[in-house]
């Protein structure tokens, strides 16, 4: 297993104004990445390493750390760390675009898009998801049932679980949209996430969306994610009045 380059820490080391938003942090593990300072397999300093070496929060940094999860460019791995991933750098997707600040209804429109978007793929993953992928989704959904009370172990497999969803339909350019809703969306997602209610309805939804993909049933899979994103965007209006 490959540890932190010595050389990572140096180039980390000139701090980031406290005044700069996780889009920065983004950028800068992106520069590294495409400088070959980062390359495929290497595991990233800690939260509190990145935070201390940058001069920013931990929350930003679990929340630039999240959105290049989501993008594809790093992979966290629950309780093992962060690791970049196999994505040459040349087909990195540029996060500094998807960083933007969302109104309650311009959220609640995200959301009205994922309702349509997501059952699509959920379909196309029932028919094509591989016995690793489907092991995965059960291991994710399992944490949420055994702690349903941490909203941090919730927000962090809901995200892993709908990635790993979209992954599996199959179609890199689908896959790759959806993960910039999930980015777009991360902000309000947590908000209403906090509420215990709220996450044990959607521990309930990904049980039945789980069962519909082990089952390899494309319908019941549309039919499940549809029913769940109808549930996630009333969340949404219940918390925002959108």
């Amino acid at each position: 297993m490959k540890q932190p380059k010595l050389r990572l820490v140096a180039t980390l080391a000139d701090p980031i104004s406290k005044k700069s938003v996780s889009e920065m942090v983004v950028q800068r593990i992106l520069d590294l990445v495409k400088a070959g300072h980062l390359a495929a397999g290497d595991k990233l300093p800690s939260e509190r390493d990145l935070a201390e070496q940058l001069d920013v929060s931990r929350p930003t940094i679990r929340e630039a750390l999240r959105a290049l999860s989501i993008l594809g460019v790093l992979e966290i791995r629950h309780g093992g760390g962060v690791y970049v991933t196999a994505l040459n750098a040349e087909e990195l997707l540029s996060p500094m675009d998807f960083f933007v600040s969302l109104n309650a209804q311009n959220m609640a429109e995200l959301f009205d898009a994922r309702i349509y978007f997501e059952p699509m793929l959920a379909g196309l993953a029932a028919e094509r998801l591989t016995v690793t992928a489907l092991e995965r989704l059960a291991t994710l959904v399992a944490a949420q049932v055994a702690d349903p009370e941490d909203a941090d172990v919730f927000h962090d497999t809901d995200v892993e679980f709908h990635k790993t969803i979209l992954e599996a339909s199959g179609n890199d350019f689908l896959s790759r949209f959806g993960k910039l809703l999930q980015v777009l969306g991360d902000q309000g997602r947590q908000a209403f996430q906090k509420r215990k209610s709220i996450r044990q309805q959607s521990i309930e939804d990904h049980q039945v969306i789980l069962s519909a993909l082990q089952a390899h049933d494309p319908v019941g899979a549309q039919r499940a994610m549809r029913q769940h994103m109808i549930n996630v965007r009333n969340a949404l209006r219940e918390v925002t009045g959108a």
